[in-house]
């Protein structure tokens, strides 16, 4: 008898020490609920139905333990959207835009005048790494989004307190490595925390220094957390791939596939064993979608239905530990919580990065590859007397240019930086050039430098050949070969302005393919340039939806071989005004006006092509010729290329000193713009196009008054 009252004291005793998952409940206290959502990209939308599910069935949630998307939906959640209402949230937002939109580093390159070209596809930081960014999208969106749904939430909360349900979520602390909980502060911050994927997003900085990234990379289901707080009951929500990992061939046959599968397999072994400490899990098998698979939300719901149809008993098992007076039913209709307990406030605005940073290009070595150009074809409708030209009313122009830069910063440890250029333009010109610059001021700002260039190209006149006439290319272009040197000053910031000043020597000389032709031209030019480019807002391309641009050029210098004062004077003005969130108007003016030996390429300046005047095409250049449009333009979908519908009115006053074959008779007078009273044109183009990550690329056609019909197929 002894014995066994010993034995009953021995079990009591061990009873009221277990911990409090298993301890004894009184039968009016019902047990507590912890749910733990794992991440997994766009497959954490399918978390939404299961806790849809839950609700169904009375099971009450006390606390929603989140990682990366599981963060974003159960941080919805605990604010007080209803299962529904997320459901209608992620089903009637562009997710594929949000998530996949390319971060760029607002990357202008914008030195010299009239130079609306930049090294586009790719930029290789010999001292930082590749490119300018910290991840490959921009997050601007995700924050407006996150603005939008949670934005009326204080910054300052207790997350188990504030909240309509108590939440948690992690993130990893980039400096450290460890692990951060987040319990309290901003709920917005600590969302986008966490779903951080790295190379994908860029990383949160914060205002104290600290840097968080992606939770799962320590842990894809916080289970310890739930366990540390003594929850009764753990019901865990995997979707990458636990018990499903994709084991056939087929799924590793694409980039992104063997991405994805990667990922599985590396965040089911970051947190192996947590599922083990699990009472239960929901695993929906949302192996056939990958991590950025936004575009198919509807079939990731739909593998949530399945899973949930599945796995009916185990609802009900879970619902059978609680007495009817213990469930929590909730109306799936009912009105969010979210706005009840949070008034409305004034919110932030996100802007995209290529509008709010720009890379300091001047500041670090790199290496840089830029492709652009233009392609297209003309027609002239219009009937003349002239047999010739009549005849030759196709032309067809092809412009592709590849462009290579190599900047050394601060050589050798002084103050002198190299730039080295190589450009190559199909049926144009070859250029090589070096640029020495002594930096004389700081290495951040307001930067003034010395500079020295040496500069030789080799290359064609004419860029335009005649549909009719196979062996024009021969007769109508030159070789015309240059070298020239200049020493001068720059002042830029790289934010809004560089200014040069320099004085040139040039010489140049063209030999005609024609061999009954056997004249060398030579002519040495020395001359004084100023050039001046204030871009405040603008950014390099077709579609910049706001910002500004203002280009001036002039020259006048002394040329050997005419014994003539020669000049080039441009003015460029490019504006764009945003009137909503995907329409814009774009205003531009330019006037130039050159006089000169006509042989020389930078007598002329561009007149036709996209940006030109409509029925141009590309490569149709004059001497004078003052030019104003406007241009209006509709955004029809953000994302990773983003797409555009543009029209645009354009027209001006010209000479008729074209950049062609035949030789012009001498200029009338010296006095700028005389020339202009010669022709006058008008016309409109249209056009669609894309913004990529190496560029803009736009199709359209434009027609004028003189009904010439231009096609244009151009990036920039």
């Amino acid at each position: 008898m002894k014995k066994t009252v010993i034995a009953v004291l021995l079990i009591l005793a061990a009873i009221s020490i277990l911990p409090a998952k298993v301890k004894a409940k009184d039968e009016t206290e019902r047990p507590s609920v912890a749910l733990v959502l794992s991440g997994g990209g766009a497959k954490g939308v399918a978390h939404i139905p299961i806790i849809g599910e839950l609700e169904r069935y009375g099971i009450p949630i006390d606390k929603v333990f989140g990682t990366s998307m599981g963060a974003l939906v159960g941080g919805l959640y605990c604010a007080g959207y209803s299962p529904k209402e997320m459901t209608e949230i992620v089903t009637g937002q562009d997710l594929m835009s949000m998530f996949t939109t390319i971060l760029t580093s607002g990357y202008n390159e914008v030195l010299n005048a009239f130079d609306y070209s930049s090294n586009n596809v790719l930029s290789l930081s010999l001292s930082q790494g590749i490119g300018g960014t910290t991840g490959l999208i921009d997050d601007y969106m995700i924050m407006n989004f996150l603005v939008k749904y949670i934005g009326n939430v204080p910054k300052d909360i207790d997350f188990d307190k504030d909240l309509v349900v108590p939440y948690e979520c992690n993130a990893t602390d980039m400096i450290t490595g460890e692990e951060v909980i987040f319990r309290n502060g901003s709920l917005l911050t600590a969302m986008r925390s966490s779903m951080s994927i790295p190379l994908a997003f860029e990383p949160v900085i914060t205002e104290d220094g600290q840097v968080y990234m992606d939770g799962g990379v320590v842990s894809n289901y916080i289970v310890h957390r739930a366990l540390a707080e003594g929850f009764d009951i753990i019901i865990c929500v995997t979707l990458n791939g636990y018990d499903n990992i994709p084991s056939s061939f087929d799924h590793y046959t694409s980039l992104s596939g063997t991405a994805a599968g990667t990922l599985n397999v590396v965040l089911s072994n970051v947190s192996k064993g947590e599922l083990d400490e699990v009472d239960y899990w929901f695993s929906p098998d949302e192996t056939m979608f990958t991590v950025l698979g936004f575009s198919d939300i509807e079939g990731i719901l739909n593998q949530s239905y399945l899973e949930i149809e599945q796995q009916q008993a185990k609802f009900a098992e879970i619902a059978s530990l609680f007495t009817e007076e213990q469930k929590e039913y909730k109306d799936s209709d009912r009105k969010s919580e979210y706005h009840l307990k949070f008034p409305e406030q004034a919110k932030k605005t996100y802007r995209a990065s290529r509008e709010a940073l720009h890379e300091d290009l001047m500041g670090r070595t790199r290496v840089s590859i830029g492709l652009y150009g233009s392609g297209g074809y003309g027609f002239s409708f219009k009937k003349t007397d002239d047999e010739w030209e009549e005849k030759n009313k196709t032309t067809h122009t092809l412009l592709p240019t590849l462009s290579l830069r190599a900047f050394i910063k601060d050589l050798g440890g002084s103050r002198i930086s190299l730039d080295n250029r190589i450009k190559i333009s199909i049926n144009r010109t070859s250029d090589i050039s070096a640029l020495v610059l002594l930096r004389l001021t700081g290495d951040s700002g307001e930067r003034f430098f010395f500079t020295m260039r040496g500069n030789a190209s080799i290359g064609v006149l004419s860029s335009t050949t005649d549909k009719s006439m196979p062996d024009a290319y021969l007769l109508r272009n030159d070789i015309e070969r240059l070298v020239s040197t200049d020493l001068g000053f720059m002042l830029t910031n790289e934010q809004s302005h560089s200014i040069q000043l320099y004085g040139q020597t040039e010489w140049t000389w063209a030999v005609p393919f024609s061999e009954t032709n056997e004249i060398d031209k030579p002519a040495l030019t020395s001359s004084v340039h100023l050039e001046a480019v204030f871009y405040p807002g603008y950014r390099n391309g077709f579609f910049g939806q706001k910002g500004g641009r203002y280009d001036f050029l002039g020259s006048v210098g002394w040329n050997s071989f005419t014994e003539e004062i020669e000049y080039k004077l441009a003015f460029a003005a490019r504006q764009k005004l945003k009137l909503s969130e995907n329409t814009s108007l774009g205003l531009d003016f330019t006037a130039v006006s050159s006089r000169g030996d006509l042989s020389m390429r930078s007598t002329f300046e561009q007149y036709g092509g996209w940006s030109g005047v409509p029925g141009y095409p590309a490569g149709t250049m004059y001497t004078d010729f003052i030019t104003g449009g406007i241009r209006f333009q509709i955004e029809l979908g953000n994302g990773f290329i983003t797409r555009f519908l543009s029209m645009g009115i354009r027209g001006g006053v010209r000479s008729n000193r074209k950049y062609q074959f035949s030789t012009p008779m001498p200029f009338e007078s010296m006095i700028p713009f005389s020339s202009c009273n010669e022709h006058w044109d008008l016309g409109i183009n249209a056009g669609f196009g894309m913004e990529t990550p190496v560029g803009d690329i736009v199709i359209g056609a434009g027609f004028n008054k003189d009904l010439q019909l231009a096609l244009y197929l151009e990036l920039t």
